[in-house]
């Protein structure tokens, strides 16, 4: 599937946005089936504990009711690394920065073809069963404060990150991306919900979500921060 490239006009807005699908699909489950899952799930407070500090309740325990339920390198990303590299035009080389980059399986990708990669993510259990190869590249930490130097990086991306943040943090790590990033190619996929029900339901799949919100109140935000890369609006429900 060839990314999708079309510019928001939105009705009022004189912000124009590239907006650009690389990732295709929402995930491994249907909008149904993680209703069902939430419908069924019985919190345990010391798993729940785990599962906020990102540990391996988040990411690998397949019973624990809700979330990925196992987050293992399948190879699924790949297409999706093709159609970045060739939108932006990157040459093995290229230096990419993903921000909450988890086990590192995109950057894995990226490094595969011959780029230098680096990542962060708060994660202290992603980054110890990061993908071997690509250990090394990431750094435990929070994207609001990147320790990088201006201008590092050819390509900066993040994949549902931002909506993990508070908004003053969401606020610091777009901030960050722009400082970090030499050219323009910024690409945010963020995950949104368009109603109060929806944003329920996003709390109850994932309860570190801080930041819920529509992909107006987004369009707006990055408007405010002189965002000049582009982003995908992802639905859940």
């Amino acid at each position: 599937m060839s990314s999708r490239l079309y510019r928001t006009l939105v009705p009022g807005y004189k912000f124009a946005m590239d907006e650009l699908d690389f990732f295709g699909v929402a995930g491994p489950r249907s909008a149904e089936e993680r209703e069902r899952r939430i419908a069924r799930f019985v919190p345990d407070s010391e798993a729940v504990r785990d599962f906020m500090e990102y540990g391996y309740n988040y990411f690998d325990n397949p019973d624990y009711g809700v979330g990925y339920g196992g987050y293992r390198y399948d190879g699924r990303y790949a297409a999706s690394v093709e159609r970045m590299i060739a939108h932006y035009r990157l040459a093995p080389g290229a230096r990419v920065l993903e921000l909450g980059c988890a086990k590192g399986f995109i950057l894995y990708e990226f490094l595969k073809r011959g780029m230098r990669v680096a990542g962060i993510d708060l994660s202290d259990y992603a980054v110890r069963n990061a993908v071997p190869e690509v250990r090394p590249h990431i750094v435990h930490g929070s994207c609001e404060r990147l320790p990088w130097d201006t201008g590092s990086f050819d390509f900066v991306y993040s994949k549902e990150t931002l909506p993990h943040l508070t908004e003053s943090q969401v606020t610091m790590a777009v901030r960050e991306a722009l400082r970090v990033c030499g050219t323009d190619a910024i690409f945010l996929e963020i995950q949104v919900g368009e109603d109060e029900r929806a944003h329920r339901l996003m709390q109850a799949w994932d309860g570190t979500h801080q930041c819920l919100r529509s992909a107006d109140w987004w369009r707006s935000a990055l408007e405010r921060l002189n965002f000049r890369g582009a982003a995908h609006f992802k639905t859940l429900f």
